[in-house]
């Protein structure tokens, strides 16, 4: 019994002075692309994924609106989400298609779309002018 507790410590401790960090994990979402730049008309992207296994953790514009994804499963490998100033659907688990709507505010538009998978933090951004 005695063996077995020494045993258990030895395995906590040389678990806990591991060399690996918080949110260092490899990429394992691998997006086709992470930053594109639209005009200020109406824009359609299609980016792909090689995993599926990732979900969406935040949407937002650079001026700080974001959006309540609440009430949608970003899990789920097909949904939509439709806002006044875009639309934005996952198909097939390895799909994102991001439609901006025209920029009619007179300024540049910053749209960020957060991705998570276990660990591994990334995201796409879309600049879109005025012009």
């Amino acid at each position: 019994m005695k063996r077995n507790i020494i045993l258990i410590l030895i395995i906590i401790i040389n678990m806990s002075c591991s060399d690996s960090k918080d949110g260092d994990w490899d990429d394992n979402i691998k997006l086709s692309q992470k930053e594109l730049r639209f005009d200020s008309l109406e824009n359609l992207a299609v980016i792909t994924t090689e995993g599926d296994a990732w979900w969406i953790s935040g949407i937002f514009f650079k001026d700080g609106q974001t959006y309540d994804l609440s009430n949608v499963d970003t899990t789920a490998n097909n949904f939509t989400i439709t806002e006044s100033a875009f639309t934005l659907e996952r198909k097939n688990g390895k799909e994102i298609s991001i439609k901006l709507y025209e920029n009619t505010t007179g300024s540049e538009r910053v749209l960020t779309v957060g991705l998570q998978a276990g660990n591994y933090f990334d995201g796409i951004t879309i600049i879109q002018s005025t012009e």
